[in-house]
C-alpha cells in the first residue's frame, strides 16, 4: 500500500512538472508573438511617418513660390541658437542668413502651407522655421566661476564704454582713454584716480556688451581683471549704447553684477548714471542698483547740457598739430568740462 502511494505521488509530481513546463513554453510563445506584433506595428508607424515627411518635403519643393499664402501676424520673437533664415518658406530653400540666439525677429506672417514665419530682415523679407523661434528671450546662464577668489588687490576697476576707454581710431586724436578728452589726464577715470590718490587701478571697455543680444557671453571679457585682482571699488559706466538694445537689459546687468561678485565679493560696486539722458535706461539702472545693493551716482544735472559736450563741426588741434573736425561719432561725447563734471560727481560718492 505504501509503495503504491509513493508511485502515485511520483506520477503526480511528473505531471505537475510537465504542466508547468508547458505553461512556461506557452507564455514565452505568447510573449514572443506579442513582441513581434509590437515591432511590426512600430515598423509600420515609422514607415508611415517617413512617407508623410517625404510627401510634405515634395509638396514644399514642388509648390511654386508665388503660391504660398500667409496669415498676417504682427509679433516680435527671439531667435533660437543659430536660427536659419531662408529665401522661401521650406526646409530646402536657399539660406540667406543666420541669426544668433536672442536676436529680435519682426514677424509679419505665418505660412499656411509650411511651418514657417515670414519675417522682416535687412529691409526685405525672409522665412524662418517655427522651431527656430522663441516667444521669450533665451535665458543665457551666468558663466560659472572656475577660479578661486583672487588674493592680489587693487584699488579700483572702471568698466565702461567709449566714455571710459576708447582705442585709437581715425575718428579722434586719442588712444586708450575717455573718448573726446583732450588727454588721458583730462578724462573722468584719471581725474578720479588722481583726486582719490589711488595707487593701483584698471580700466577696460565692455562696449560690445551694450550692443549684444547675448550679453552673458561677453562677460568673460572681465576675467583678466576680476579673476586676478580683488578690487576695493568697481565702477560700471554702461548704458549709453543700450538704446535700441534694451531687451532684457535689466536681467543682463544684474547677471553682470552677480558674475563680478563671484570673484570680487567684497568690492563696492558703483553704477554711474548715463551721460546721455535716456530715461528708460536710467530708470532700469537705478532699479538694478537698488536691488543689487550698489551705489548709484546721478549725473542728472549735466545730462544734455551743451557746454559739457563736443559739438559737431567744432575743431580740435592735437598736440602734434593735427586738426580734427568733430564728426557725428564724437559729437555728444563729453568734452574736458564734461569729464571734469563726471569726475566731480563720482569723487563725491567715493
Amino acid at each position: 500500500m505504501r509503495k503504491k502511494l509513493i508511485v502515485i505521488l511520483w506520477i503526480s509530481l511528473v505531471v505537475l512538472v510537465i504542466a508547468f513546463c508547458s505553461l512556461v513554453i506557452y507564455q514565452n510563445k505568447l510573449a514572443d508573438e506579442k513582441l513581434k506584433e509590437q515591432e511590426r506595428i512600430e515598423a509600420q508607424q515609422e514607415a508611415a511617418a517617413l512617407e508623410e515627411e517625404e510627401a510634405e518635403e515634395e509638396t514644399d519643393e514642388e509648390l511654386p513660390a508665388d503660391e504660398y499664402t500667409f496669415t498676417d501676424l504682427e509679433a516680435t520673437y527671439f531667435a533660437q541658437s543659430d536660427a536659419t533664415v531662408r529665401e522661401e518658406p521650406y526646409d530646402t530653400a536657399e539660406i540667406i542668413g543666420t541669426l544668433s540666439v536672442d536676436s529680435r525677429i519682426s514677424v509679419v506672417g505665418t505660412c499656411n502651407e509650411t511651418d514657417y514665419y515670414k519675417i522682416k530682415i535687412n529691409g526685405d523679407y525672409g522665412y524662418i522655421a517655427f522651431d527656430d523661434v522663441s516667444e521669450e528671450y533665451i535665458d543665457i546662464p551666468v558663466p560659472s566661476a572656475t577660479k578661486a577668489v583672487p588674493t592680489a588687490t587693487k584699488d579700483i576697476l572702471f568698466i565702461g564704454n567709449s566714455i571710459t576707454f576708447y582705442p585709437a581710431t581715425s575718428d579722434w586724436w586719442g588712444s586708450g582713454w575717455g573718448c573726446g578728452a583732450s588727454s588721458p589726464a583730462a578724462d573722468y577715470v584719471h581725474l578720479t584716480v588722481a583726486a582719490k590718490g589711488y595707487s593701483s587701478y584698471d580700466c577696460m571697455s565692455l562696449r560690445a556688451w551694450e550692443f549684444s543680444s547675448t550679453r552673458n557671453y561677453e562677460l568673460d571679457d572681465l576675467d583678466p581683471y576680476i579673476t586676478n585682482y580683488q578690487y576695493s571699488t568697481i565702477v560700471i559706466e554702461l548704458g549709453e549704447n543700450v538704446k535700441g538694445h534694451e531687451t532684457h537689459f535689466k536681467e543682463d546687468l544684474k547677471d553682470m553684477i552677480t558674475y563680478i561678485k563671484s570673484y570680487n565679493p567684497n568690492a563696492r560696486i558703483v553704477i554711474l548714471d548715463n551721460f546721455w539722458k535716456y530715461s528708460s535706461i536710467i530708470s532700469t539702472k537705478k532699479e538694478v542698483a537698488s536691488e543689487m545693493g550698489c551705489t548709484y551716482v546721478s549725473l542728472s544735472d549735466i545730462q544734455g547740457v551743451a557746454e559739457y559736450q563736443l559739438q559737431e563741426g567744432d575743431q580740435y588741434t592735437a598736440p602734434d598739430g593735427t586738426v580734427y573736425t568733430i564728426g557725428s561719432f564724437l559729437a555728444g561725447h563729453p568734452n574736458d568740462a564734461g569729464y571734469s563734471a563726471i569726475a566731480q560727481h563720482l569723487i563725491s560718492a567715493l
